[in-house]
């Protein structure tokens, strides 16, 4: 094994004593022979892209990540995802390293670094319900705007997947995430009354959490003030939930005024794309949907 695979499996493992020898003798190169002995690279990549500090990051060593960064090991280096070590410390939810990397000097680890797929840290920590690393990424200058090539915020993946500390969280630092999504004071709103707002969007957060079932971050955001009627291509939150069959979503978007009759990009409303299903499947759904006109 060569010594840069040699200090690269050491930093996985967690092996502290064999990464300070390593980085020792790297440091300490000095002589008329010193060309002629191999030292290892703190920055070297294994066949995904990984450098130590990568791998430290993700396997949770923090000390091993204290002595790379003492040794001037790059902060920012992508591996063949475009993952930095910071990415890698907010996935698997390493608060202490995180914070450790944005706050090294003389500039920290770049809390908005994308990845191929244009994802940044804080889309990853958000994702993975990782509240504390959120926080975290936010103090220091992350962007909770970017979206990644699914167009989706940090606020969407936190809706998706049920990550209500998360969801509240952004909205608390971030409140204005859901400008677009909210109804607009108008003089004319008793006109409007249930109507839902025209602008088409390619998803919300709203929709996202409706059709996954997560009840809680739905109330959350309507509590916040999304409106219940934004539609998208595929209709509203009511369309989402009820084609999922997420009954108790279906209950809290009806107590908060949706619209039942509003329509898809096909121009189909919720009880109509229910139709096509067998009767037995969606009868508690159509049940609680036609309950809202008594």
């Amino acid at each position: 094994m060569g010594k840069d695979q040699h200090l690269l499996e050491a930093s996985r493992a967690g092996d502290i004593k064999t990464v300070d020898k390593l980085l020792e003798h790297s440091s300490k190169r000095h002589g008329p022979l010193s060309s002629f002995r191999r030292s290892p690279s703190i920055n070297c990549q294994d066949m995904n892209g990984y450098t130590s500090l990568h791998h430290a990051c993700l396997n949770g060593h923090s000390n091993i990540v204290r002595l790379l960064l003492s040794h001037n090991a790059l902060l920012d280096v992508p591996d063949i995802r475009g993952s930095t070590p910071l990415f890698l410390a907010a996935w698997a939810g390493h608060q202490d390293i995180v914070k450790m990397l944005l706050m090294h000097s003389p500039t920290g680890a770049n809390p908005n670094a994308q990845t191929i797929e244009n994802e940044t840290p804080l889309h990853s920590g958000a994702q993975h319900g990782h509240n504390a690393v959120v926080a975290i990424l936010l103090s220091y200058g992350a962007d909770p705007a970017i979206r990644n090539n699914s167009f989706q915020t940090a606020l969407d993946l936190a809706a998706q997947f049920g990550r209500l500390q998360v969801v509240q969280t952004l909205l608390r630092v971030y409140p204005d995430l859901i400008l677009p999504y909210k109804r607009l004071e108008d003089d004319n709103e008793e006109l409007l009354g249930c109507m839902p707002i025209k602008h088409i969007f390619t998803h919300t957060c709203l929709h996202l959490a409706s059709r996954n079932g997560h009840k809680k971050v739905v109330e959350t955001l309507l509590a916040a003030g999304v409106d219940v009627n934004i539609l998208t291509n595929a209709g509203s939150a009511l369309h989402e939930a009820a084609l999922c069959g997420k009954k108790s979503v279906v209950v809290t978007l009806l107590k908060a005024g949706i619209y039942v009759h509003a329509t898809d990009g096909n121009g189909r409303t919720a009880l109509d794309i229910l139709s096509d299903y067998p009767p037995h499947v969606t009868y508690d759904i159509v049940g609680a949907i036609n309950g809202a006109y008594e």
